[in-house]
């Protein structure tokens, strides 16, 4: 079976593809991963077919950095800006990417795949890697950095997402689909997520309710669990004292990385811990470091959590989630979208303090909560719990649910 998995976004939300693409081409498929340019080279070092689309993700993170990093409407705007030049990119260039798949398979902010699959008479599937997505009662849209809400509150809130985000994109999807001949779509909402979502996550680490399963399938995360050798330098720091803390904010990017670098290594210092600073997209730990810090580069992370004290990211779902399943104790600084799903889900869990907003990130605030969670036994012990449930749930053929 030919099968197109089509997404645009960050590592997060491309790094799941590849691996599913991964565990379909085992299974005797063809599949082709659809994604920004930023990619190919994942891709070919998997020996993954690969179509690029749409325009570069990291560039775009790059130059709107200062309005990530801030938060409030001037994000909003910057999210809704670059959703409506991608879009027009992806009904351009998807459809002849897609053309003879059996199977179309959408992911993170992909906007065509749905009408690539009416295009061309195939199956339509959307993955997600946070329930936030998929409206419920149960949390607030993802767009909300807001705290555990009452239920009816939730609902208003999912109303009001809904409202808006018809209001926003429906009028320009509705314009593509026409170019291609096919008719509008009332609801934007079920016309993404497809008329069974899949959610890609471990279900102890996300605990979703009866209601939500029953009309949604279930795979695990789909980040590796294989544990990959670090390399010499990093095995060399590790092995020369105790357990450093790892910081890093993934694709993340930053208006003034050598500002939060400094902003880290005035934390460390006063925490007075050995840490890791992850480069990332910020390009984060520049310059000289003071002795007991070191900087890293990709490695793996299911390896390196399994040695560090506690683990400090911005909230992906694929960092939190082998962070959980690592047994580490863990503290977010959600940026944006899904971050703040998953600073919710941690503290909740009791895994990890409240979060601290990227916005309102400083060294004596960092340097407070590193030190209460470094002395907290019991939240260390209940992170090491967790970690040991999930890394027994991570098992099984992810590719099943899309033959249902």
């Amino acid at each position: 079976m030919r099968i197109a998995l089509a997404t645009e976004g960050t590592r997060g939300d491309v790094y799941p593809m590849l691996a599913l693409a991964e565990a379909f081409r085992e299974r005797g498929h063809e599949p082709v991963v659809c994604a920004p340019p930023d990619f190919s080279q994942d891709a070919a070092d998997r020996g993954l077919a690969f179509r690029p689309i749409g325009i570069s993700v990291k560039q775009v993170l790059a130059d709107e950095a200062e309005a990530i990093a801030g938060g409030g409407l001037q994000q909003l705007r910057t999210v809704r800006d670059y959703m409506r030049e991608t879009l027009d990119r992806q009904f351009a260039e998807l459809p002849d990417a897609t053309r003879g798949a059996d199977l179309i398979i959408g992911a993170g902010v992909q906007g065509a795949a749905g009408t690539c699959a009416e295009l061309h008479g195939a199956d339509y599937r959307y993955v997600v890697y946070c329930p936030a997505i998929i409206p419920a009662p149960d949390y607030a849209p993802m767009l909300f950095p807001a705290r555990p809400l009452p239920r009816w509150v939730n609902r208003m809130m999912w109303g009001a997402s809904r409202f808006g985000f018809n209001c926003l994109l429906r009028p320009r999807i509705n314009r593509l689909r026409n170019q291609v001949g096919l008719p509008p779509v009332k609801d934007l909402y079920r016309y993404l997520l497809s008329d069974r979502p899949v959610i890609a996550c471990d279900r102890e680490l996300i605990g979703i309710s009866d209601e939500l399963s029953a009309r949604t399938d279930t795979i695990r995360c789909l980040h590796p669990m294989s544990e990959a050798p670090l390399a010499p330098k990093l095995e060399a720091f590790l092995e020369a004292g105790p357990p450093p803390i790892y910081v890093g904010f993934g694709s993340m990017t930053d208006p003034a990385p050598d500002a939060t670098t400094t902003t880290l290594l005035d934390a460390i210092a006063r925490v007075g811990c050995r840490a890791l600073i992850s480069e990332g997209w910020a390009g984060l730990g520049q310059g000289a470091l003071p002795e007991g810090v070191m900087t890293v580069g990709r490695c793996s992370h299911a390896t390196l959590f399994r040695r560090v004290a506690a683990v400090v990211h911005h909230g992906g779902a694929g960092t939190t989630t082998t962070a959980a399943r690592a047994g580490a104790p863990q503290l977010l600084i959600p940026h944006l979208l899904d971050q703040y799903y998953w600073s919710n889900r941690v503290s909740m869990l009791g895994v990890g303090p409240p979060a601290i907003h990227r916005n309102r990130l400083d060294s004596l605030q960092l340097a407070d909560t590193l030190s209460a969670m470094l002395d907290n036994e019991l939240l260390a012990e209940r992170a090491s719990e967790l970690g040991g449930r999930l890394r027994e749930e991570a098992s099984g053929d992810p590719t099943t649910v899309f033959f249902r």
